[in-house]
């Protein structure tokens, strides 16, 4: 049986996996919500913005009373300010559809891409703690384009430098590829991601780990003969 000869799903799903193994369902209600939020963040580069984060950061420090003779704190709005700016947000900087190289697909083909053990990091939007994992991408594509494989990094990338959910990442970075590519089949996965959140602070979970994934057409649930592909893809992930 070839790709084109499954049929697919209406709506998308994404599936998070703790490392306890339970499977907690997020519906597309949910993702839904998720997306529905106005992003309003900016990153322009601009002094008055650098200057508006290095007081913030130098308001936050003195709140602590810290001693600003200590040689370790004077200049550290300065660093953490050019640390957001030029590292932590430069997400919102970046334009996929400016980025990412298209190619016809002038061979037709039609199975399975993967790219896997791609390292990403990120900053929590709830405690503005870190976090960092592996990311795999798969893809079928049409018969009409496909990405360069380092394409596929970029757009992780760009949506993991922002103040972020694992969740919104997984989603995200299956929505664009869906966009740009209009493929047959995606699937996300982001997988052993540490969150200093859960493991500094809270329940202090410090060896959890956390795996989410998106699945878009073929590899849908709903879709016919779905599971084939991806438990194909998932072997080939070794996940």
């Amino acid at each position: 049986m070839t790709h084109n000869q499954w049929s697919l799903p209406p709506l998308p799903t994404s599936t998070l996996v703790s490392n306890n193994g339970e499977e907690p369902h997020i519906d597309a209600e949910i993702n839904k919500a998720m997306k529905n939020y106005e992003h309003t963040e900016i990153v322009d580069g601009s002094p008055e913005q650098y200057e508006k984060v290095k007081q913030a950061i130098y308001d936050l420090l003195d709140a602590f009373n810290v001693n600003w003779d200590d040689p370790n704190y004077s200049e550290t709005p300065d660093r953490v300010a050019r640390a957001y700016l030029d590292y932590w947000a430069t997400g919102y900087t970046r334009d996929i559809h400016k980025e990412a190289k298209i190619f016809p697909n002038e061979s037709g083909f039609e199975d399975l891409i993967i790219v896997k053990d791609m390292k990403f990091y990120s900053m929590c939007s709830h405690h503005l703690a870190p976090f960092s994992g592996h990311a795999a991408i798969a893809y079928v594509p049409n018969k009409e384009k496909y990405i360069g494989l380092s394409k596929l990094g970029r757009i992780l990338e760009i949506y993991a430098r922002r103040f972020q959910l694992q969740e919104r990442i997984t989603a995200q970075v299956a929505d664009a590829l869906v966009e740009l590519l209009d493929p047959l089949g995606v699937m996300v996965v982001l997988y052993n991601v540490e969150h200093g959140c859960m493991s500094s602070r809270g329940i202090q979970m410090h060896e959890a780990n956390t795996t989410t994934s998106a699945v878009r057409g073929y590899f849908q649930k709903d879709a016919k003969d779905s599971g084939a592909l991806r438990k194909e893809a998932l072997s080939l992930m070794k996940l």
